[in-house]
């Protein structure tokens, strides 16, 4: 007599089964494609570093890793898009100091950006290399200060543009050496070191990695570093702070960052996943190829206080150095 019974019992669990098994499948994060957005256009430093976290961020997620470009603003157009996008997981992004620290102290921006967006890892840094043209008569910081008071303000140098980490590791150095130069600024880069080869400009602060084959071919002359210790990939060329410029120091680092109502499950995978990622030796290798140096997650207190400590500094310099965007 129970035997009906148990079939009816048994076709209902049957049935409950299957009707939680999409929800069972979507409580299995991710189970489709992550969007990584980068505030830059194609082909840049950002987009190298994120590729290279990304294909490794795949393998751990088991799912595709896709690219969204978002330039514009100093990236910061790039970092609202994040910050206001579902905080399912499926965006994030990979940005840098500048939407992060240096954008929020020039204009005012869609998203603040230790309210509205949380670190899932800190990536790595890159220093910045002092570029001379050859003809500069300047071998070292030194003489390249007395240059610069000798010029009296018409030694000229040049940017990726106004309110970049390069143009304000200028404005630091002009500070702290008591020094006048005149900031040329680019749009971009790319223009800015072609000038600078050229002759058409004869100072530049330029990232390590684009610049090491124009250091290497003698078309560029290395004055110094701008990071706290010797680069990896320019071991011969001192720091500006062991140079005189005491404590000087500009960095562009990378994040990985999500909308910061990120639920705690999908934060804690992608925290766990980026741990191990940043901790394999080919993936630092490849990172440091790029010019890139000390790669690895940090705690989010040490995150924390990198994002107030750069806020603080570079809005300062802005602020001493009467920077706009029309500077």
């Amino acid at each position: 007599m129970n035997h009906p019974r148990r079939k009816v019992l048994g076709g209902l669990a049957a049935g409950a089964a299957a009707l939680a098994w999409p929800f069972a499948a979507r409580a299995q994060f991710p189970d489709k494609p992550v969007k990584v957005v980068i505030g830059y256009s194609t082909g840049g430093a950002t987009d190298a570093t994120a590729r290279l976290v990304g294909r490794q961020l795949e393998q751990r997620l088991g799912q595709p890793v896709v690219y969204e470009y978002k330039p514009g603003a100093g990236a910061s157009i790039g970092a609202d898009f994040v910050a206001k996008s579902a905080p399912d997981g499926y965006t994030i992004g990979l940005t840098d100091s500048g939407p992060m620290t240096i954008m929020p102290n020039l204009r005012k921006v869609g998203y603040d950006p230790l309210k509205d967006l949380v670190p899932l890892s800190y990536v790595c840094a890159t220093g910045l290399v002092l570029l001379v043209h050859p003809s500069v008569k300047a071998n070292n910081v030194k003489e390249l200060v007395a240059l610069a008071k000798t010029e009296g303000g018409k030694l000229n140098y040049a940017s990726s543009g106004v309110g970049s980490v390069h143009h304000l590791a200028g404005e630091l150095f002009k500070a702290q050496a008591a020094v006048k130069m005149t900031h040329v600024p680019y749009k971009g880069a790319g223009p800015a070191l072609t000038d600078l080869i050229g002759g058409q400009v004869p100072v530049m602060f330029a990232t390590i990695g684009p610049a090491l084959q124009m250091i290497q071919s003698g078309r560029a002359r290395a004055l110094g570093v701008t990071s706290a210790k010797r680069s990896g990939a320019l071991p011969d060329v001192p720091t500006i702070a062991e140079q005189g410029l005491a404590g000087y120091e500009a960095v562009l680092w990378f994040m990985m960052v999500a909308p910061a109502a990120l639920p705690a499950p999908q934060r804690t995978r992608f925290e766990k996943e980026l741990a191990t990622v940043l901790a394999d030796p080919g993936l630092v290798r490849d990172l440091e190829k790029l010019g890139n140096e000390d790669v690895g997650p940090r705690t989010p207190q040490q995150v924390s206080e990198l994002l107030r400590s750069e806020l603080a500094k570079w809005g300062k310099v802005i602020r001493d150095a009467g920077i706009t965007l029309e500077s």
